[in-house]
Protein backbone atom coordinates (compact mmCIF):
# COMPACT_ATOMS: atom_id res chain seq x y z
CA UNK A 1 0.00 0.00 0.00
CA UNK A 2 2.78 2.48 1.13
CA UNK A 3 4.72 1.76 -2.34
CA UNK A 4 0.89 2.54 -4.36
CA UNK A 5 0.41 5.91 -2.39
CA UNK A 6 4.58 6.44 -3.04
CA UNK A 7 3.97 6.32 -6.69
CA UNK A 8 0.44 8.46 -6.70
CA UNK A 9 3.21 11.27 -5.35
CA UNK A 10 6.24 10.62 -7.68
CA UNK A 11 3.22 11.49 -10.24
CA UNK A 12 1.42 14.33 -8.55
CA UNK A 13 5.31 15.35 -8.22
CA UNK A 14 6.34 15.11 -11.87
CA UNK A 15 2.83 17.00 -13.49
CA UNK A 16 3.04 19.36 -15.78
CA UNK A 17 3.12 22.69 -13.90
CA UNK A 18 2.77 25.70 -16.67
CA UNK A 19 -0.47 23.86 -18.01
CA UNK A 20 -1.63 24.22 -13.91
CA UNK A 21 -0.75 27.85 -14.36
CA UNK A 22 -2.04 28.72 -17.08
CA UNK A 23 -5.92 26.68 -16.37
CA UNK A 24 -5.46 28.59 -13.16
CA UNK A 25 -5.40 31.70 -14.74
CA UNK A 26 -8.18 30.91 -17.29
CA UNK A 27 -10.52 30.18 -14.04
CA UNK A 28 -9.51 33.20 -12.65
CA UNK A 29 -11.03 35.22 -15.07
CA UNK A 30 -13.63 32.97 -14.97
CA UNK A 31 -14.89 33.65 -11.64
CA UNK A 32 -14.09 37.95 -12.04
CA UNK A 33 -16.58 37.70 -14.70
CA UNK A 34 -19.69 35.49 -13.07
CA UNK A 35 -19.04 37.82 -10.26
CA UNK A 36 -19.84 40.70 -12.64
CA UNK A 37 -22.22 39.08 -14.40
CA UNK A 38 -24.23 37.57 -11.67
CA UNK A 39 -23.31 40.49 -8.75
CA UNK A 40 -27.15 42.34 -9.49
CA UNK A 41 -28.94 39.42 -10.02
CA UNK A 42 -31.89 38.37 -7.32
CA UNK A 43 -31.92 34.79 -8.86
CA UNK A 44 -30.63 31.58 -7.39
CA UNK A 45 -27.68 33.26 -9.95
CA UNK A 46 -26.64 35.48 -7.61
CA UNK A 47 -25.07 32.56 -5.79
CA UNK A 48 -22.92 31.48 -9.17
CA UNK A 49 -19.38 33.03 -7.90
CA UNK A 50 -19.66 31.18 -4.53
CA UNK A 51 -20.95 27.76 -6.29
CA UNK A 52 -18.06 28.32 -8.88
CA UNK A 53 -15.58 28.03 -6.17
CA UNK A 54 -17.03 24.75 -4.71
CA UNK A 55 -17.27 23.29 -8.27
CA UNK A 56 -13.37 24.59 -8.54
CA UNK A 57 -12.80 22.74 -5.82
CA UNK A 58 -14.49 19.19 -6.98
CA UNK A 59 -13.39 19.68 -10.51
CA UNK A 60 -9.42 19.61 -8.25
CA UNK A 61 -10.34 16.33 -7.05
CA UNK A 62 -11.67 15.01 -10.73
CA UNK A 63 -8.07 15.71 -11.89
CA UNK A 64 -6.31 14.36 -9.49
CA UNK A 65 -8.14 10.54 -9.77
CA UNK A 66 -8.32 11.34 -13.71
CA UNK A 67 -4.06 12.04 -13.72
CA UNK A 68 -3.42 9.76 -10.96
CA UNK A 69 -5.77 6.39 -12.27
CA UNK A 70 -3.16 3.50 -14.21
CA UNK A 71 -3.54 3.84 -17.71
CA UNK A 72 -3.30 -0.34 -17.77
CA UNK A 73 -6.77 0.21 -15.89
CA UNK A 74 -8.21 2.69 -18.52
CA UNK A 75 -7.30 0.25 -21.26
CA UNK A 76 -8.02 -3.08 -19.92
CA UNK A 77 -11.75 -1.84 -18.71
CA UNK A 78 -12.29 0.70 -21.78
CA UNK A 79 -15.30 -1.29 -22.80
CA UNK A 80 -16.60 -1.35 -19.80
CA UNK A 81 -16.57 2.01 -19.06
CA UNK A 82 -17.70 2.60 -22.47
CA UNK A 83 -21.55 0.75 -21.32
CA UNK A 84 -21.19 2.40 -18.05
CA UNK A 85 -21.05 6.13 -20.09
CA UNK A 86 -23.88 4.53 -22.40
CA UNK A 87 -25.77 3.39 -19.12
CA UNK A 88 -25.33 7.08 -17.84
CA UNK A 89 -26.62 9.02 -20.66
CA UNK A 90 -30.48 6.90 -20.64
CA UNK A 91 -30.89 7.40 -17.19
CA UNK A 92 -32.16 11.16 -17.66
CA UNK A 93 -34.88 9.39 -19.62
CA UNK A 94 -36.33 7.72 -16.50
CA UNK A 95 -36.23 10.93 -14.46
CA UNK A 96 -38.56 13.81 -14.29
CA UNK A 97 -36.59 16.09 -16.92
CA UNK A 98 -35.25 19.54 -15.91
CA UNK A 99 -37.05 22.85 -15.88
CA UNK A 100 -36.81 22.58 -19.88
CA UNK A 101 -38.64 19.20 -20.05
CA UNK A 102 -35.59 17.86 -21.55
CA UNK A 103 -34.25 14.65 -20.51
CA UNK A 104 -30.19 16.03 -19.64
CA UNK A 105 -30.35 15.42 -15.83
CA UNK A 106 -29.75 13.54 -12.98
CA UNK A 107 -31.02 15.40 -9.50
CA UNK A 108 -28.83 13.98 -6.84
CA UNK A 109 -30.76 15.84 -4.13
CA UNK A 110 -29.98 19.67 -4.45
CA UNK A 111 -27.58 18.69 -7.07
CA UNK A 112 -27.74 18.33 -10.95
CA UNK A 113 -25.42 16.73 -12.85
CA UNK A 114 -25.53 16.49 -16.53
CA UNK A 115 -24.25 12.75 -17.71
CA UNK A 116 -23.50 13.37 -21.79
CA UNK A 117 -20.84 15.66 -20.19
CA UNK A 118 -19.11 12.50 -18.75
CA UNK A 119 -19.80 10.82 -21.86
CA UNK A 120 -16.66 12.45 -23.36
CA UNK A 121 -14.52 10.66 -20.98
CA UNK A 122 -15.91 7.34 -21.39
CA UNK A 123 -15.62 8.16 -25.25
CA UNK A 124 -12.18 9.16 -25.90
CA UNK A 125 -11.37 6.07 -23.77
CA UNK A 126 -12.85 3.33 -26.11
CA UNK A 127 -11.62 5.10 -29.02
CA UNK A 128 -8.13 5.12 -27.67
CA UNK A 129 -8.18 1.77 -26.82
CA UNK A 130 -10.10 0.95 -30.43
CA UNK A 131 -7.62 3.18 -32.01
CA UNK A 132 -4.13 1.38 -30.08
CA UNK A 133 -5.22 -2.04 -30.57
CA UNK A 134 -7.00 -2.24 -34.11
CA UNK A 135 -5.22 -4.86 -36.73
CA UNK A 136 -7.61 -3.61 -39.57
CA UNK A 137 -5.50 -1.70 -42.23
CA UNK A 138 -5.80 1.65 -42.42
CA UNK A 139 -6.23 1.39 -45.89
CA UNK A 140 -9.17 -0.04 -45.46
CA UNK A 141 -12.78 1.61 -44.80
CA UNK A 142 -13.54 -1.03 -42.42
CA UNK A 143 -11.26 0.50 -40.10
CA UNK A 144 -13.83 3.59 -39.66
CA UNK A 145 -16.53 1.45 -39.27
CA UNK A 146 -16.13 0.37 -36.03
CA UNK A 147 -15.00 3.81 -34.16
CA UNK A 148 -17.74 5.50 -36.42
CA UNK A 149 -20.79 2.89 -34.85
CA UNK A 150 -19.22 3.63 -31.29
CA UNK A 151 -19.37 7.24 -31.65
CA UNK A 152 -23.34 7.19 -32.83
CA UNK A 153 -24.90 5.41 -30.28
CA UNK A 154 -24.11 8.25 -27.72
CA UNK A 155 -24.01 10.89 -30.46
CA UNK A 156 -27.77 9.92 -31.22
CA UNK A 157 -29.10 9.38 -27.49
CA UNK A 158 -27.80 12.99 -26.59
CA UNK A 159 -29.49 14.52 -29.60
CA UNK A 160 -32.79 12.78 -28.78
CA UNK A 161 -32.24 14.27 -24.99
CA UNK A 162 -32.07 16.61 -27.02
CA UNK A 163 -28.56 18.14 -26.86
CA UNK A 164 -27.10 19.12 -30.22
CA UNK A 165 -24.16 20.84 -28.70
CA UNK A 166 -22.79 17.82 -27.02
CA UNK A 167 -24.03 15.84 -29.59
CA UNK A 168 -21.65 17.97 -32.20
CA UNK A 169 -18.97 17.50 -29.47
CA UNK A 170 -18.76 14.18 -29.47
CA UNK A 171 -18.47 13.72 -33.55
CA UNK A 172 -15.55 15.82 -33.28
CA UNK A 173 -14.00 13.57 -30.55
CA UNK A 174 -14.48 11.05 -32.81
CA UNK A 175 -13.25 13.23 -36.20
CA UNK A 176 -10.52 14.48 -34.34
CA UNK A 177 -9.12 10.87 -33.12
CA UNK A 178 -9.84 9.31 -36.26
CA UNK A 179 -8.00 12.01 -38.38
CA UNK A 180 -4.77 12.05 -35.84
CA UNK A 181 -4.63 7.87 -36.00
CA UNK A 182 -3.41 8.78 -39.41
CA UNK A 183 -6.62 7.37 -41.53
CA UNK A 184 -6.73 7.94 -45.43
CA UNK A 185 -7.82 11.40 -45.69
CA UNK A 186 -10.18 10.14 -48.61
CA UNK A 187 -12.57 8.16 -45.77
CA UNK A 188 -13.09 11.35 -43.89
CA UNK A 189 -14.12 13.05 -47.08
CA UNK A 190 -16.78 10.57 -47.34
CA UNK A 191 -18.33 10.49 -43.91
CA UNK A 192 -18.59 14.33 -44.30
CA UNK A 193 -19.51 14.70 -47.88
CA UNK A 194 -23.78 14.16 -47.33
CA UNK A 195 -23.12 16.93 -44.61
CA UNK A 196 -22.03 19.21 -47.62
CA UNK A 197 -24.43 18.07 -50.06
CA UNK A 198 -27.27 18.72 -47.56
CA UNK A 199 -26.21 22.51 -47.80
CA UNK A 200 -25.48 22.42 -51.47
CA UNK A 201 -28.74 21.23 -51.81
CA UNK A 202 -30.41 24.48 -51.02
CA UNK A 203 -28.82 26.33 -54.00
CA UNK A 204 -28.80 24.51 -58.02
CA UNK A 205 -25.86 25.85 -59.01
CA UNK A 206 -23.66 25.56 -56.41
CA UNK A 207 -25.22 21.54 -56.16
CA UNK A 208 -23.85 21.27 -59.70
CA UNK A 209 -20.80 22.50 -58.82
CA UNK A 210 -20.73 20.28 -55.22
CA UNK A 211 -21.86 17.11 -57.69
CA UNK A 212 -18.65 17.63 -60.26
CA UNK A 213 -16.36 18.06 -57.38
CA UNK A 214 -17.62 15.22 -55.70
CA UNK A 215 -17.43 13.18 -58.85
CA UNK A 216 -13.87 14.07 -58.96
CA UNK A 217 -13.01 12.93 -56.25
CA UNK A 218 -14.54 9.95 -56.04
CA UNK A 219 -13.39 8.79 -59.13
CA UNK A 220 -9.70 9.54 -58.30
CA UNK A 221 -10.06 7.11 -55.02
CA UNK A 222 -12.19 4.62 -56.20
CA UNK A 223 -10.76 1.80 -58.80
CA UNK A 224 -13.76 0.06 -59.84
CA UNK A 225 -16.89 1.42 -62.06
CA UNK A 226 -19.45 -0.28 -59.48
CA UNK A 227 -18.33 0.96 -56.31
CA UNK A 228 -17.70 4.83 -57.41
CA UNK A 229 -21.42 4.93 -58.54
CA UNK A 230 -22.73 3.60 -55.77
CA UNK A 231 -20.82 6.23 -53.55
CA UNK A 232 -21.74 9.33 -56.20
CA UNK A 233 -25.34 8.14 -56.53
CA UNK A 234 -26.03 7.61 -52.80
CA UNK A 235 -24.49 11.51 -52.43
CA UNK A 236 -26.74 12.70 -55.19
CA UNK A 237 -29.74 11.18 -53.88
CA UNK A 238 -29.55 12.66 -50.09
CA UNK A 239 -28.65 16.22 -51.80
CA UNK A 240 -32.19 15.19 -54.05
CA UNK A 241 -34.46 14.68 -51.04
CA UNK A 242 -33.21 17.58 -48.85
CA UNK A 243 -35.63 19.86 -50.39
CA UNK A 244 -38.46 17.45 -50.07
CA UNK A 245 -37.56 17.13 -46.26
CA UNK A 246 -37.43 20.94 -46.06
CA UNK A 247 -41.05 21.52 -47.10
CA UNK A 248 -42.12 19.08 -45.27
CA UNK A 249 -40.98 21.09 -42.04
CA UNK A 250 -43.26 23.57 -40.75
CA UNK A 251 -42.84 27.09 -41.14
CA UNK A 252 -41.55 27.69 -37.64
CA UNK A 253 -39.13 25.35 -37.51
CA UNK A 254 -37.92 26.24 -40.38
CA UNK A 255 -37.49 30.12 -39.14
CA UNK A 256 -35.67 28.44 -35.97
CA UNK A 257 -33.15 26.62 -38.36
CA UNK A 258 -32.33 29.79 -40.48
CA UNK A 259 -31.95 31.73 -37.86
CA UNK A 260 -28.99 29.81 -36.64
CA UNK A 261 -27.57 30.99 -39.86
CA UNK A 262 -28.36 34.57 -39.71
CA UNK A 263 -29.29 36.03 -35.94
CA UNK A 264 -31.20 39.02 -37.92
CA UNK A 265 -33.94 37.25 -39.52
CA UNK A 266 -35.49 37.07 -35.72
CA UNK A 267 -33.77 39.69 -33.68
CA UNK A 268 -36.37 39.84 -31.15
CA UNK A 269 -36.47 36.08 -31.00
CA UNK A 270 -34.59 33.32 -31.52
CA UNK A 271 -31.73 35.85 -32.44
CA UNK A 272 -31.67 37.97 -29.88
CA UNK A 273 -28.99 36.42 -28.31
CA UNK A 274 -25.93 36.58 -30.42
CA UNK A 275 -27.37 40.25 -31.39
CA UNK A 276 -27.12 41.56 -27.81
CA UNK A 277 -23.35 39.55 -28.10
CA UNK A 278 -22.29 41.77 -30.57
CA UNK A 279 -23.00 44.75 -29.22
CA UNK A 280 -21.39 44.05 -25.75
CA UNK A 281 -17.81 42.57 -27.83
CA UNK A 282 -18.36 46.21 -29.91
CA UNK A 283 -18.90 47.85 -27.25
CA UNK A 284 -15.46 46.72 -25.11
CA UNK A 285 -13.50 48.62 -27.65
CA UNK A 286 -9.63 47.67 -27.68
CA UNK A 287 -9.38 48.31 -23.29
CA UNK A 288 -13.12 47.48 -22.71
CA UNK A 289 -15.14 49.56 -20.41
CA UNK A 290 -13.74 48.48 -16.88
CA UNK A 291 -14.38 45.90 -14.29
CA UNK A 292 -17.93 46.24 -13.04
CA UNK A 293 -18.73 48.67 -15.97
CA UNK A 294 -20.49 46.27 -18.47
CA UNK A 295 -23.53 48.18 -19.54
CA UNK A 296 -25.13 45.31 -21.31
CA UNK A 297 -23.67 43.54 -18.53
CA UNK A 298 -25.35 44.85 -15.93
CA UNK A 299 -28.11 46.51 -17.43
CA UNK A 300 -29.21 42.03 -18.28
CA UNK A 301 -29.47 42.76 -21.93
CA UNK A 302 -27.52 39.75 -22.79
CA UNK A 303 -29.02 36.23 -21.39
CA UNK A 304 -27.14 33.65 -19.86
CA UNK A 305 -24.33 35.96 -19.60
CA UNK A 306 -22.46 34.09 -17.14
CA UNK A 307 -22.89 30.45 -19.07
CA UNK A 308 -22.80 30.34 -22.03
CA UNK A 309 -22.19 34.15 -23.03
CA UNK A 310 -19.26 34.86 -20.60
CA UNK A 311 -17.17 35.48 -23.50
CA UNK A 312 -19.22 38.54 -24.11
CA UNK A 313 -19.08 39.75 -20.64
CA UNK A 314 -15.46 39.76 -20.70
CA UNK A 315 -14.76 41.54 -23.97
CA UNK A 316 -17.15 44.70 -22.76
CA UNK A 317 -15.68 45.10 -19.25
CA UNK A 318 -12.15 44.29 -20.20
CA UNK A 319 -11.54 44.54 -23.96
CA UNK A 320 -9.96 43.22 -26.90
CA UNK A 321 -6.68 43.14 -25.18
CA UNK A 322 -7.24 40.74 -22.42
CA UNK A 323 -9.39 38.91 -24.97
CA UNK A 324 -5.93 38.40 -27.12
CA UNK A 325 -4.46 37.44 -23.64
CA UNK A 326 -6.85 34.84 -23.17
CA UNK A 327 -6.51 32.84 -26.72
CA UNK A 328 -3.07 33.19 -26.74
CA UNK A 329 -3.34 31.29 -23.07
CA UNK A 330 -5.49 28.43 -25.28
CA UNK A 331 -3.16 28.26 -27.80
CA UNK A 332 -0.61 28.13 -25.64
CA UNK A 333 -2.51 24.74 -23.75
CA UNK A 334 -3.82 23.39 -26.67
CA UNK A 335 -0.09 23.67 -28.79
CA UNK A 336 1.89 22.37 -25.49
CA UNK A 337 -0.66 18.96 -25.33
CA UNK A 338 -0.63 18.12 -28.85
CA UNK A 339 3.07 18.36 -28.64
CA UNK A 340 2.90 15.80 -25.88
CA UNK A 341 0.78 13.80 -28.24
CA UNK A 342 3.50 13.32 -30.56
CA UNK A 343 5.96 12.68 -27.90
CA UNK A 344 3.75 9.82 -26.21
CA UNK A 345 5.14 6.83 -25.02
CA UNK A 346 2.63 4.58 -27.06
CA UNK A 347 -0.41 5.46 -29.24
CA UNK A 348 -3.40 4.78 -26.18
CA UNK A 349 -1.20 6.98 -24.04
CA UNK A 350 -1.26 9.34 -27.53
CA UNK A 351 -4.64 9.13 -28.11
CA UNK A 352 -5.82 10.31 -24.69
CA UNK A 353 -3.96 13.34 -25.03
CA UNK A 354 -5.54 14.19 -29.04
CA UNK A 355 -9.15 13.02 -27.43
CA UNK A 356 -8.90 15.61 -24.05
CA UNK A 357 -6.92 17.94 -26.42
CA UNK A 358 -9.75 18.00 -29.58
CA UNK A 359 -12.34 17.88 -26.93
CA UNK A 360 -11.17 21.65 -25.41
CA UNK A 361 -10.35 22.72 -28.53
CA UNK A 362 -13.65 22.47 -30.09
CA UNK A 363 -15.39 24.27 -27.49
CA UNK A 364 -13.54 27.07 -27.08
CA UNK A 365 -14.22 27.04 -30.91
CA UNK A 366 -17.81 26.65 -30.94
CA UNK A 367 -18.17 28.96 -27.75
CA UNK A 368 -16.31 31.73 -29.22
CA UNK A 369 -17.97 31.43 -32.29
CA UNK A 370 -21.84 31.80 -32.11
CA UNK A 371 -21.43 34.71 -29.56
CA UNK A 372 -19.39 36.33 -32.26
CA UNK A 373 -22.19 35.10 -34.39
CA UNK A 374 -19.94 33.17 -36.89
CA UNK A 375 -21.47 29.67 -35.78
CA UNK A 376 -25.07 28.93 -34.66
CA UNK A 377 -26.23 29.08 -30.69
CA UNK A 378 -25.57 25.48 -28.88
CA UNK A 379 -25.33 26.44 -25.38
CA UNK A 380 -21.83 24.89 -25.25
CA UNK A 381 -19.89 27.00 -22.31
CA UNK A 382 -16.66 28.11 -22.66
CA UNK A 383 -13.75 26.11 -20.60
CA UNK A 384 -12.68 27.03 -17.26
CA UNK A 385 -14.37 30.31 -17.72
CA UNK A 386 -17.90 29.40 -17.75
CA UNK A 387 -20.40 29.16 -14.97
CA UNK A 388 -21.47 25.46 -14.33
CA UNK A 389 -20.52 22.49 -12.35
CA UNK A 390 -20.67 19.17 -14.65
CA UNK A 391 -19.03 21.20 -17.16
CA UNK A 392 -16.22 22.17 -15.16
CA UNK A 393 -15.79 19.22 -13.65
CA UNK A 394 -15.29 17.50 -16.92
CA UNK A 395 -12.81 20.53 -18.12
CA UNK A 396 -10.47 19.19 -15.10
CA UNK A 397 -11.35 15.80 -15.58
CA UNK A 398 -10.22 15.41 -19.63
CA UNK A 399 -7.16 17.36 -18.16
CA UNK A 400 -6.32 15.09 -16.10
CA UNK A 401 -6.72 12.76 -18.97
CA UNK A 402 -4.15 14.58 -21.08
CA UNK A 403 -1.85 15.20 -18.73
CA UNK A 404 -2.01 11.50 -17.53
CA UNK A 405 -1.53 10.18 -21.49
CA UNK A 406 1.96 12.56 -20.86
CA UNK A 407 2.95 11.06 -17.75
CA UNK A 408 5.45 7.54 -17.71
Amino acid sequence: MKNKYSLIINKLTDIDIQSIIIIFLLITVGLLSIYSATIYKTSSDSNAFLKQMIWVCIGMIAFIIAYSIDKKLLLGYAVFIYFIGIVLIILPFFTSGDTESTNRWIKIGFVQFQTSEYMKFFLIIILAKYFAETSISKYSFLYVLPPLIISLVPMGIVLVQPDLGTSLILLMIFGGMLFASGVRLYFIFLLIAPIITIFAAFDQTVFYIWGVILAVVIFINHADLLSFAGVFIGNILVGIITPFVWDKILPYQQQRILTLFNANLDPRGAGYQVIQSKIAIGSGGLWGKGYLNGTQTHLQFLPEQHTDFIFSVISEEFGFIVVAIILVLFFTLFYRWYKMAFKAADKFSAMLIIGGTTTLLFHVFINIGMTIGLLPVTGKPLPFISYGGSFLITCFGLVGLILNGNSD
